[in-house]
């Protein structure tokens, strides 16, 4: 009867120090460098996740350093403007802050630039 019931005490306080453990593990501040999901805004009645403009129709057919500077201007979240020639691969993940102009070889922008 004996070693039961230290073998149950030994469970006891293992359980209250891994929940001690736990505990101050939920304790800490984790948004130092940890990015945080945002939920999307309404603007002009659509869902977005970044505030600010969205899309520039306008730049096609411009040339390339012209509709990086107009963007910026345009969006001052606007931190990252990469070129893509026709039929490079587009990453799937949405970043707020990067925008995409797809250019030809004379480096004159194709299609609609958007963020994303």
């Amino acid at each position: 009867m004996e070693g039961k019931s230290m073998l149950k005490l030994s469970h006891v306080l293992a359980f209250l120090l891994l929940a001690s453990l736990f505990q101050s593990l939920m304790a800490r501040d984790l948004s130092d460098g940890i990015e945080v999901l945002q939920l999307p805004e309404e603007n002009e009645g659509e869902f977005v996740f970044c505030p600010g403009k969205q899309s520039w129709p306008e730049l096609v057919g411009k040339p390339a350093g012209y509709a990086k500077q107009i963007i910026q201007r345009e969006n001052s979240i606007v931190h990252d403007v990469r070129l893509l020639f026709p039929g490079m691969p587009q990453p799937g993940n949405y970043v707020c802050g990067r925008v995409f102009l797809v250019v030809d070889f004379k480096l004159i922008v194709q299609i609609t630039p958007h963020m994303g």
